[in-house]
């Protein structure tokens, strides 16, 4: 009760839906027998009466047959006129007035009756009333009452048979209701609070859109009459989708009443973010298993962590340095900061603990799902709070045109904006990120190695797990340098070298043999989540549940009710959270079979090829499960990555990108498979040739030629050429690297390129021909060269660094220094 007064008090700014069921208006439909709460019965009783008292069959137990039975024997038109006649109101109950007083966002109701038309004209209330074949508005700018299954009032012989949906046959085509479904779950997916009155929830086509919908369990409720005893069948319905309180009508009215009556919220209308507020500190020491919990499951204890933060002390998680680095740089009015990290090096724990201190001093919103409006909520938060801090993490996953939108506005405010990304995102999106460098307040933050002290921490958490206890018989000087020398002070080296022990590989290999009690589907459904944590994100509940058709939600819970729940995954906030990342990746690797893998991969991307302008998300995650380096992290079997290329290659959606024949030419490389190497990657640049056709713009074929670069490379090692064939190749290579080492925007790919092309020099230079050999040679030192005047204009930070580790491995290379002996 409490926590529905408390959604209800924060969607009072228009982010709330009411799902109206018979039992809204059953008591004013003047039905003789009322002993049932609902129309249903009582309707089936009338049309049953009908039916004998005209000679025909009757005597049906179920509405939807009695329903096509009397459209058989006494005609539509007939039955079309006693439903309008039964469903007819003229008066309603105050408690349905106070219901609709409230601000919803809309109304959806699967009666026929104009019920509550009456309530929200007797309420003063401007509102539209729809029926299911009206067309959706694209934005309401009144309160809308949508009649899923018809409208009583507005049917004619016309309409009737293709709106009211009530025998089995309506069931079955659904024709008016299809129109309203991604609108209803769109509604119920951005709300704080869906309620629903007098609704049973056993119409099949609505539980497909309920269980779609991420989060709704948490902020669902079912408003019942009174009862000594629930129907069990129901309740249980109920309770898969959201919270059944037996409270009645009147009772709900009076919550409605109160909430109205307290002071409004002065946050705006938020979907696409969350106000964040802190959890409130444990008061005593984290427990040895929660440690554990964190580093083996990934299992956040948000109480814990700001305890280490009040106290700063790292009792449960290493503190790091770059929570004050972002703090501080937050404190200058529109600044923004990008947070930037390698797979599990602990930005997402560096981002939570920058809030719990920004939020005592500042309100922070955290970006949850980027809805269209994206831009409009933004400009809503900051005019509500000037000095606010938005946080979005894995920002390389939007929209440019959302993400650059919304750092304008920070930048032009007194708010900040933290961004976090993986190191490997941002190698990925050049082009975001030198549009994000434009902006004059951009600061970007490297949460790198952990500093001496930071060791320190870590060694004492590490030493309290239990399954790492020869970690306790070093001394302190070969723990610290396991830590900052063995595994150079970078945390996931750490977490791999740990989780990939023994123990931990054990307790992996048993939890997910509690797949066990699941069907392949099921499985299926876990090894997705596994698979997009890999990438770098928390799938949403709804994501997966849309990709395999069933409720991923209910799966969780059935492993919970059999095995005791499955700590791989887990629901948490509409969003399915997994082991960390590394743990993921090890998990596929080492636990779950290549063919598994790949088929639960295959399915991912046949599905969300179908419908990639849902979302940014889905969008990203296609083009990364694309991707062989992804691929190959996890599955070796080369006959199962000859399989799933082969399988995508028939999805149009794939075989019509260039990165998908870039990602296969990659592979059949590594492979070895030159011809077919070969073939692939002249296929991605006929794909990008369509796509200019397609598009009418430009395609940039930098990432194409710098694989055919590599690709020249490569096979000169590997192949028995020699004299003017493997002089054209490596020329041809040289000359592209050249030419990409003078692109506007360049990275560090033309300088790995030039590595390759050296080694090529180096290992086959002595079968050229001295006179080719020394072309190529001079060619090759004055692009070196100029590689090495141009390393400062690569991105500092990750990319940088490796293109200067790049050129010092270069200068290694004996035939330069010969080269350069002879000049001198």
């Amino acid at each position: 009760m409490d926590r529905l007064q408390e959604l209800l008090q924060r969607g009072r700014k228009g982010n709330a839906v009411l799902f109206c069921g018979a039992g809204l208006t059953a008591d004013c439909l003047n039905f003789e027998d009322m002993t049932t709460l609902g129309a249903s019965s009582q309707l089936l009783r009338l049309l049953n009466d009908e039916l004998k008292a005209n000679g025909e069959q009757s005597g049906f137990s179920k509405l939807a047959n009695a329903a096509k039975q009397f459209k058989k024997d006494l005609g539509r038109h007939r039955l079309m006129l006693l439903l309008q006649d039964r469903f007819r109101l003229s008066h309603v109950s105050a408690s349905v007035i106070d219901i609709v007083r409230y601000p919803w966002t809309a109304i959806y109701t699967t009666n026929y009756d104009n019920g509550l038309d009456l309530a929200l004209q007797r309420a003063r209330k401007k509102f539209v009333s729809l029926n299911n074949l009206d067309e959706p508005r694209s934005k309401a700018t009144v309160t809308e009452v949508i009649h899923l299954h018809g409208r009583a009032e507005v049917w004619n012989d016309t309409t009737f048979e293709q709106s009211c949906v009530l025998d089995a046959d309506s069931y079955r085509s659904l024709t008016g209701v299809r129109t309203w479904l991604p609108r209803l779950r769109l509604a119920i997916d951005r709300s704080e609070v869906v309620v629903f009155v007098g609704f049973s929830a056993s119409d099949f086509h609505l539980e497909e859109v309920f269980f779609n919908v991420a989060g709704l369990k948490e902020k669902a409720f079912f408003i019942n009459s009174p009862v000594a005893k629930p129907d069990p069948d129901e309740h249980a319905i109920q309770e898969d989708f959201g919270v059944p309180l037996y409270i009645g009508r009147e009772d709900f009215a009076q919550i409605v009443t109160e909430t109205l009556q307290s002071e409004a919220p002065k946050e705006p209308s938020l979907a696409s973010f969350r106000r964040f507020r802190p959890a409130k500190p444990h008061t005593t020491v984290p427990p040895v298993t929660d440690i554990e919990d964190l580093f083996l499951w990934g299992e956040v204890v948000p109480e814990h962590v700001k305890r280490d933060c009040d106290l700063s002390n790292s009792g449960y998680h290493v503190l790091r340095d770059e929570v004050r680095e972002i703090q501080n740089s937050l404190d200058d009015a529109g600044r923004i900061v990008l947070a930037i990290g390698d797979i599990c090096a602990g930005k997402s724990l560096v981002i939570l603990g920058t809030m719990n201190n920004l939020a005592g001093v500042r309100p922070v919103f955290e970006l949850c799902h980027p809805y269209d409006d994206l831009l409009d909520e933004t400009a809503a938060i900051l005019s509500a709070y000037s000095n606010a801090v938005l946080v979005v993490e894995n920002c390389f996953s939007i929209h440019v045109d959302r993400l650059l939108g919304m750092a304008r506005q920070i930048a032009a405010s007194d708010g900040g904006l933290l961004l976090s990304a993986r190191s490997i995102s941002t190698e990925a999106e050049p082009t975001k990120l030198r549009k994000l460098k434009a902006i004059s307040s951009f600061r970007e933050i490297q949460v790198g190695p952990i500093a001496a002290t930071e060791a320190d921490a870590l060694i004492a958490l590490i030493d309290q797990i239990a399954g790492w206890r020869s970690f306790q018989a070093w001394s302190d000087a070969e723990r610290r340098q396991f830590v900052s020398k063995e595994c150079g002070g970078i945390i996931p080296s750490v977490l791999l070298r740990l989780l990939d022990s023994e123990y931990v590989r054990t307790k992996y290999r048993e939890e997910y043999q509690k797949t066990n009690y699941l069907d392949v589907q099921e499985r299926r459904m876990v090894v997705a989540a596994l698979l997009i944590s890999n990438i770098g994100f928390d799938a949403p509940l709804s994501l997966i549940s849309d990709v395999f058709e069933r409720d991923f939600t209910k799966v969780l819970r059935k492993m919970s009710d059999q095995s005791g729940g499955l700590r791989l995954v887990r629901a948490t906030k509409g969003m399915a959270q997994t082991v960390p990342s590394i743990g993921a990746r090890n998990l596929l690797k080492s636990v779950i079979e290549d063919r598994e893998v790949v088929n639960t991969t295959i399915k991912i991307v046949e599905m969300l090829a179908d419908d990639l302008r849902r979302s940014d998300l889905r969008g990203h995650i296609f083009s990364q499960l694309m991707r062989y380096s992804i691929l190959n992290s996890v599955v070796k079997d080369a006959d199962e990555v000859n399989r799933f290329f082969d399988h995508i290659s028939k999805i149009a959606n794939c075989r019509n990108r260039p990165l998908f024949w870039l990602q296969w030419h990659v592979a059949m490389c590594a492979q070895k498979k030159w011809i077919d190497a070969e073939k692939y990657l002249d296929m991605g640049y006929t794909a990008a040739d369509g796509y200019e056709r397609k598009r009418k713009e430009k395609y940039h074929r930098r990432q194409l030629d710098d694989r055919k670069a590599k690709f020249l490379a490569a096979r000169s090692i590997e192949l028995p050429r020699s004299g003017a064939e493997l002089f054209r190749d490596l020329k041809a290579a040289l000359d592209i690297a050249s030419r990409l080492l003078g692109d506007t925007e360049l990275t560090h790919h033309p300088f790995e390129t030039l590595l390759d092309i050296g080694k090529a020099l180096q290992e086959k230079g002595s079968v050229i021909g001295d006179s080719l050999q020394g072309i190529l040679t001079k060619q090759f030192c004055i692009t070196l060269a100029n590689a090495e005047r141009k390393v400062g204009v690569v991105a500092a930070g990750y990319q940088r660094n490796h293109a200067e580790n790049t050129i010092e491995r270069i200068q290694t290379y004996t035939f330069l220094h010969k080269d350069r002996r002879a000049e001198g």
